[in-house]
């Protein structure tokens, strides 16, 4: 899918502060589409200290995502991807489990759109678990809703929040990612918080997921074999399910309407 100037912002305030910088992995090797003269400004404001010949000269300068990242301040930048024709560190089939050699020792995992175009969605989160070490980030950003054939699939908040919480993963945040032409914009989405989203979020924007993740400092995590979507789990298996079943009033609905439908008028501009 690639890395957009939006994304380099969205990137830049999730690992902004005093994130370990060592190792990154990308599944695929990501395409940057943002200039170099862009890329510097967004991370200088916000506050990566980067000198101006690190992305090149000129507005039209092309970035590698080995240099972007190493703006990011990561020292070594590998990639995992099925195909050899862009020169991955790794030659691998995501759907299937990682081989025993490649452990725990990246401090950020980075799916940018890479998720969506596997069959075995179950065993890529697997795996990008598996590749995180203690204390690391995992992020994922993929479609989320107006990319029909895209890729094999869109993906719902609820599975990106059951599978890291059940896999004991702490900080579990999103930004819903909106993109309109060369218009960017994000919201901050908790689904513990906030109401539930329309299911024609973004009208005509193209809406991607863009979520993160800290694994603990455990040296183990417990990946799920099977999960039942938490919503569904509060709504009919918690002690008031029988209370949250009932005919909510006229003014209850109305309200949880009007929420949907104006979640988005606060997106800030990328």
């Amino acid at each position: 899918m690639g890395i957009s100037r939006g994304a380099v912002g969205l990137l830049a305030m999730t690992l902004g502060g005093d994130l370990k910088r060592g190792r990154v992995v990308t599944f695929g090797v990501q395409k940057i589409e943002a200039a170099g003269s862009d890329i510097r400004h967004v991370l200088q404001a916000h506050g990566f200290p980067v000198p101006p010949e690190s992305a090149g000269s000129g507005d039209g300068a092309v970035v590698s995502q080995n240099t972007l990242f190493a703006m990011l301040g990561y020292r070594r930048i590998d990639s995992i991807d099925y195909y050899p024709d862009e020169g991955p560190s790794r030659v691998l089939d995501l759907n299937l489990p990682l081989p025993s050699d490649i452990g725990p020792d990246f401090d950020l995992v980075y799916d940018g759109g890479t998720m969506e175009h596997c069959f075995n969605t179950v065993q890529l989160l697997r795996n990008a678990a598996s590749l995180t070490a203690p204390g690391g980030m995992v992020i994922h950003h993929v479609p989320m809703n107006n990319w029909v054939d895209h890729g094999f699939y869109q993906f719902s908040p609820t599975l990106f929040f059951d599978f890291y919480q059940a896999s004991g993963f702490v900080d579990l945040e999103m930004k819903i990612h909106f993109m309109d032409g060369d218009k960017e914009s994000y919201i901050a989405y908790d689904p513990a918080r906030d109401p539930p989203l329309p299911y024609a979020l973004g009208g005509k924007k193209r809406v991607l997921a863009f979520f993160s993740a800290r694994r603990g400092a455990e040296s183990a995590i417990p990946t799920p074999t099977s999960l039942i979507q938490g919503r569904y789990r509060s709504t009919f298996g918690g002690q008031d399910s029988g209370k949250r079943s009932a005919r909510k009033g006229l003014i209850q609905r109305l309200c949880a309407s009007a929420r949907k439908r104006f979640f988005t008028w606060n997106a800030t501009r990328l």
